[in-house]
């Protein structure tokens, strides 16, 4: 049977990484799938934070309930957005085994 989960994705600056994922793991993420990459992007300049970013990046991508979707994106804002180069979405995902899931 089929549910609907929630797909978080997050593309980070890759030495902050490790950090990341435990910190996601801190909030209960049971697990996740890395993908290294290269990454440029220019924050808005009426935006606090950390402007230009260009260099290595990581994907991190995760299936989880709704509460914890949304427990991560709270987190991201709150700690991780303010301070790094990181961005995140989340979107609907299908899955055939919802009991693997955080």
């Amino acid at each position: 049977m089929a549910s609907t989960l929630k797909l978080i994705t997050i593309v980070a600056e890759a030495e902050i990484g490790e950090h990341l994922l435990r910190d996601l793991a801190g909030l209960g993420v049971r697990g996740w799938s890395v993908v290294p990459g290269e990454g440029r992007w220019q924050r808005a300049l009426d935006v606090e934070g950390p402007t230009d970013f260009d260099g290595p990046t990581i994907r991190i991508e995760t299936v989880a309930r709704p509460d914890m979707a949304e427990a991560v994106m709270d987190r991201l804002a709150a700690h991780w957005f303010p301070r790094y180069a990181v961005f995140a979405w989340v979107s609907d995902a299908t899955v055939l085994r919802p009991g693997k899931y955080a």
